[in-house]
């Protein structure tokens, strides 16, 4: 646990970062583009690896859980299932598909030069100042439309956790063992140092426990958008940024069980959620940025067409707005909050989900379609 240095916390989620931007970048392990292809084409090769890595993480969870080597019981990222989740989770999975990546898929990309993913991830900052501004009314509608008086399963009933993991676990192993003899997890691929993204799931579910245990709650990186967007907005208008609720409160604020407090927030400060999240996005960009360059992979693509920069910016702007609403991204609840069998996680990827067909659709209909089109005309 390094809750009790902020240094070495840094650091540490700095390196998990570097290890993450490599692992995401050689594999292309994109949940936006899992989602869309699912959607687009039909294509289920790239979901089944994050179904993997799910299930890797479950089990690693529980018996991290069980074996008393977290800090808090419940992790206080998480909040109580609303209206606002599922809200918030639909209108990310628009983003993320408008997007062309989402948030952790919009660093990887960029780190590699691409200027789509680098106008995607302005418009996450840009979303995140713009959500700051109607956050009180975002938080009431939150409070306001809770559904349920539990975080995760565990806390209703300890005993049902530990039988659904049980059973989705055999399961897990006999769907993968099927998907195996079928050859669905051989993917073909001749680019140099590509990892295949079963390995690449199994991979990011270890990062992910080792983020429980030592930094006291899974990964996420969607409030470091914003914590980036209040230090710019700061420099140029401080007395606006000081006075914007958002910006003043802590989204994390607990006290371990030694008396430690722990609390941190969007607010440009130095605090927990620098030494996480921020450290996470920092790691992240650096070791995707690294690990194209060593490939020799790094290029600066040209500026990419007027209706994919803005189906880009637009997309970016809906993530953070959805995210935020959500108090969190696909990161924090699809490959942390699922895996805890936290509710939220749960409300979030069905809005997410739907999102993501809507955003399918808008993407053919709004972006593709027109510009082939165009090129063929």
């Amino acid at each position: 646990m390094l809750l009790a240095d902020t240094f070495y916390l840094f650091v540490f989620n700095l390196i998990l970062g570097l290890i993450l931007g490599s692992v995401f970048y050689r594999a292309d392990f994109c949940m936006a583009g899992m989602f869309r292809d699912v959607f687009l084409f039909r294509n289920w090769s790239m979901l089944r690896a994050l179904a993997v890595s799910l299930a890797a993480a479950m089990v690693l969870f529980f018996i991290i859980r069980q074996s008393g080597l977290v800090v808090f019981h419940r992790p206080p990222t998480y909040k109580y299932p609303s209206i606002a989740t599922l809200a918030g989770g639909l209108v990310f999975g628009v983003g993320m598909v408008l997007a062309g990546g989402c948030v952790v898929g919009t660093l990887y990309k960029m780190a590699s030069g691409k200027l789509a993913s680098l106008i995607a991830f302005c418009g996450i900052v840009a979303g995140s100042l713009i959500y700051a501004e109607f956050y009180p009314l975002a938080e009431s509608f939150r409070r306001e439309t809770v559904i349920a008086d539990y975080i995760l399963v565990s806390d209703f009933s300890p005993g049902a956790e530990a039988a659904l993991v049980a059973i989705l676990s055999v399961l897990s192993i006999m769907v993968f063992a099927r998907w195996a003899r079928q050859g669905k997890f051989r993917y073909e691929a001749f680019a140099e140092g590509y990892l295949k993204p079963w390995k690449a799931a199994l991979i990011i579910a270890l990062l992910n426990a080792a983020a429980l245990i030592f930094s006291g709650w899974p990964m996420g990186v969607t409030t470091a958008y914003a914590k980036l967007g209040a230090f710019l907005e700061n420099f140029f208008a401080p007395s606006h940024t000081n006075g914007l609720e958002y910006f003043n409160r802590n989204c994390v604020s607990a006290v371990t069980a030694s008396g430690l407090k722990v609390a941190g927030g969007a607010g440009p400060r130095l605090d927990i959620i620098f030494s996480t999240e921020m450290a996470l996005v920092f790691g992240i960009v650096a070791g995707a940025f690294a690990t194209a360059v060593s490939f020799k992979e790094f290029n600066i693509y040209g500026f990419p067409p007027r209706r994919q920069a803005v189906s880009a910016f637009v997309g970016g702007l809906l993530m953070a707005f959805g995210g935020r609403t959500a108090s969190g991204c696909n990161l924090k609840f699809l490959l942390g909050a699922l895996p805890l069998i936290a509710l939220q996680g749960i409300v979030f990827v069905a809005g997410m989900t739907g999102g993501a067909y809507v955003g399918t659709v808008i993407l053919k209909r709004i972006v593709i379609k027109p510009a082939k089109e165009g090129k063929d005309a």
